[in-house]
């Protein structure tokens, strides 16, 4: 019943073009990481492709593709906001986002602008969040209630202790759990790496399999530039900015950028913060560091007169727009992100 009203609003408001999607004065940036998985069996963080291509087409037909370049100098350079903009962008740098994404955004004609992790970039190592849910999903297919959680970290001994991976819903929750207290404690993502070594010993699972959280190579970031894509920093290691020292905030900014302008022969100048975690002092060094934009990843439209170093930007989800027969729903995923165009 839920999901009807839900569609027959949407048919409503977005479906007769009554009610535009981005409002005057204001412009969208949209925040993916990842085209990847299935309905029936979804990865953290990803859209499916079925659902990616949807929205695609959506956004082709009712708003105006813009570059988040753009919508950044508008507000930097004190001008209009394009009329009904949409960015799309990408962080972290998945492969799938060269595979997968590149070619859909192609078919619609249409560009996107990708955060890059660099470190990470045509590396063997999974993300930590990744690495939880597998380890999860591996915990509860073969039946393992955790144990020996005693000595971990309080927040992240609770979420072991109330896990139940035999509900249908446990695993999900418990992953939820998991990845809110392992950020709750505030460490640098190398500090996060025997922590989750040791939640792996509570679960009794195996290093899992990175084939499917693999990043994109450096030859692929090159042709994805080539393509027309936009390309900037999600900083070295995904360290949340506001919570490292001074001068490894520096360093993580500084040199992304040297790597990416590097590779790629050209200026590098936007970003986005890991995690969205910043403050003034951090803001204050990605100017330094030759930045002249940056977003956040707090919810919300792009308004003329926004700080240019902390624009926002709206986070879409995998199986989050769901119309009457229960599954995706174009004008459902409009009236959503329409929504949150318009808070205050």
């Amino acid at each position: 019943m839920k999901n009807m009203a839900r569609q027959a609003v949407a048919a409503l408001a977005v479906g007769t073009r009554l009610w535009p999607v981005v409002g005057t004065g204001r412009a969208v940036v949209l925040r993916y990481h990842r085209v990847a998985g299935t309905d029936a069996e979804p990865l953290p963080l990803a859209v499916t492709l079925r659902e990616f291509e949807g929205q695609l087409r959506f956004l082709r037909s009712h708003c105006q593709p813009t570059a988040a370049r753009e919508i950044a100098q508008a507000v930097t350079e004190g001008q209009p906001l394009p009329p009904g903009a949409v960015a799309i962008t990408f962080d972290d740098g998945y492969e799938d986002n060269f595979s997968v994404a590149l070619p859909l955004l192609k078919k619609h004609g249409m560009s996107a602008t990708f955060f890059l992790t660099t470190g990470w970039i045509e590396s063997e190592r999974m993300l930590w969040w990744d690495r939880v849910h597998e380890h999860v999903r591996q915990a509860a297919r073969e039946g393992i209630a955790p144990t020996g959680h005693e000595t971990l970290p309080q927040p992240v001994a609770a979420a072991l202790a109330s896990a139940n991976l035999r509900s249908p819903a446990g695993p999900a929750t418990l992953e939820h759990e998991l990845v809110a207290a392992l950020r709750s404690l505030q460490l640098p993502p190398e500090g996060l790496d025997p922590l989750i070594e040791r939640i792996a010993e509570c679960l009794g699972t195996d290093e899992p399999d990175p084939a499917q959280y693999r990043p994109m190579n450096w030859l692929q970031v090159r042709l994805l530039r080539q393509s027309g894509m936009d390309i900037g920093s999600h900083t070295v290691s995904h360290a949340r900015l506001g919570s490292v020292p001074a001068e490894r905030a520096h360093d993580e900014l500084a040199e992304s950028r040297k790597k990416l302008e590097k590779e790629l022969g050209e200026k590098i100048d936007l970003l986005a913060y890991p995690a969205g975690d910043h403050n003034e002092d951090v803001t204050e060094l990605a100017v330094e560091a030759g930045y002249e934009a940056a977003f956040t990843t707090e919810t919300g439209p792009v308004r003329q007169g926004n700080d240019p170093f902390a624009l926002r930007r709206i986070g879409v989800w995998g199986g989050g727009y769901a119309g009457a027969t229960g599954r995706f729903s174009a004008q459902v995923f409009g009236l959503q992100i329409g929504r949150l165009a318009r808070r205050p």
